[in-house]
């Protein structure tokens, strides 16, 4: 009996992966961080999605981004932070006008990423003070940012061509001083702003212009 169950259970998943359709991406993005950072750096993303049904999908993604370096000085001292993120992002793909496999779509793309990174500090003195080094330790960034974008995508032939924009808020508390006193941080890493463009390729069964 088990293994008829088995059998059917496998039949069911055969089926199932049958009728999906999945779809690898990259693309071209550009961040543009809130926080203290305030400012914007290029980056690329590469991205895995899965449907099975024309309407929404579910999408696992990778985002790298480029460093970026801010001063602070004054008369003596100078501060020089690096600031380096990445993050690993679950998506699902809604699909307003159009479906994944329509020549033209528009469609949300709605999840949540683990953004991972760090601050580095370097400093440096004209040595008036005495004062010739500080040591600095790096600052953690990680931390959970919830994502909002929308998108829309082009056909040509077998690949889509596809522009999406949206932001990514920092999900729990990030202030330092309330009524009730001193509150830590918990989730330190910077809300942004997205712009990216980029190619998809269907590999599947069943739509147009998919690879098998």
């Amino acid at each position: 009996m088990k293994k008829i169950y088995l059998t059917l259970a496998f039949l069911t998943a055969c089926c199932f992966f049958a009728k999906a359709q999945f779809h690898i991406g990259a693309g071209a993005t550009y961040i543009n961080y809130a926080s203290d950072i305030k400012k914007g750096t290029p980056g690329a993303q590469v991205r895995g999605s899965f449907y099975i049904r024309e309407k929404y999908g579910l999408g696992l993604a990778f985002q790298y981004n480029a460093p970026v370096k801010s001063k602070y000085s004054d008369e003596e001292f100078s501060f020089e932070r690096t600031t380096q993120l990445m993050g690993i992002g679950l998506m699902a793909n809604l699909h307003l006008i159009g479906s994944y496999e329509s020549d033209f779509s528009l469609y949300f793309p709605i999840g949540a990423t683990y953004q991972m990174g760090k601050n580095k500090y370097k400093f440096s003195s004209d040595g008036s003070s005495g004062i010739t080094s500080i040591d600095i330790e790096d600052e953690k960034l990680n931390g959970f940012v919830l994502n909002l974008n929308v998108g829309v995508q082009y056909r040509i032939g077998n690949p889509y061509l596809f522009a999406e924009a949206g932001v990514g808020v920092a999900a729990g508390s990030s202030n330092y001083n309330t009524r009730d006193g001193y509150t830590a941080n918990n989730n330190p890493t910077p809300s942004s702003t997205l712009l990216q463009l980029g190619i998809r390729i269907p590999f599947g069964s069943g739509v147009g212009g998919g690879v098998y």
